[in-house]
């Protein structure tokens, strides 16, 4: 839970932030071909989170950022979205998702345009909802302090009670004794979920290669918000999320 601090500023005290949600989406999936564009319940899924951006209100600006051509028509075609081809340099299975924004917020910092937050939305965070747009942003907004903001999820069983498979095919434990204790009494882990982040902007001209260890604030999702995209069965089951709620027209 976030205190106020000294370093809180009062919302009627200040102008909202100039914000801009960029979507990295590459096209170079190989588990699942042309997965950007892959269709849930008949909408290609990057329209989800481009959606969710749009009708947060949150963002000055919404990029999709890729090297693909038929990502980049079909999100030109949308209104409400801007779209940058990125280097293939920066396109291949070693780039990370960090470089892809320090080179975009860089590129748009020399054509004078500057936001104060720099949000990361996947391009297959098709379940995360408007609503948890809007409380990331209160949440940053509680406390200046904030510079880089992950959205994580719980880890549903205790990392405690892993176990690894050796040679000769018998288990062993990570923690033996923690099988004594309540899944409750012992301490959470939490992992990336995978579908969001935000950054104040100084973070980029701070950090070159990422954000440090230890430096990442916690913003907790449910995990069904943060269903990584990785196999053809995770379609499926995202669909089957997607049906139990109202879908925001696209």
């Amino acid at each position: 839970m976030i205190r106020l601090t000294e370093n809180s500023v009062s919302k009627s005290n200040k102008r909202a932030p100039k914000r801009i949600a960029i979507i990295p989406a590459r096209g170079g999936s190989k588990r699942i071909p042309g997965k950007n564009l892959a269709k849930i319940s008949g909408v290609p899924i990057i329209d989800y989170p481009i959606r969710t951006a749009i009708d947060s209100h949150l963002f000055d600006s919404v990029l999709v950022s890729s090297d693909d051509s038929a990502i980049l028509d079909h999100v030109s075609a949308m209104s409400g979205v801007s779209t940058n081809r990125r280097p293939k340099a920066l396109s291949d299975d070693f780039s990370t998702v960090y470089s892809v924004l320090r080179y975009e917020v860089e590129r748009l910092r020399e054509n004078s345009q500057e936001f104060d937050e720099v949000w990361l939305l996947s391009a297959t965070a098709c379940l995360l909802e408007v609503t948890d747009l809007l409380k990331m942003s209160e949440f940053l907004d509680q406390d200046l302090i904030i510079e880089s903001l992950l959205g994580v999820s719980e880890y549903q069983v205790p990392i405690q009670w892993a176990m690894s498979l050796k040679q000769d095919g018998k288990l062993t434990s990570i923690d033996f004794k923690s099988f004594l204790n309540r899944s409750q009494d012992l301490v959470k882990y939490y992992h990336d979920a995978g579908c969001i982040a935000a950054f104040r902007n100084q973070v980029f001209q701070k950090h070159l290669e990422g954000v440090p260890e230890g430096e990442f604030h916690a913003f907790v999702l449910d995990p069904n918000k943060g269903l990584d995209i990785d196999h053809p069965s995770d379609l499926i089951l995202a669909e089957a999320l997607l049906s139990t709620r109202e879908i925001p027209s696209l």
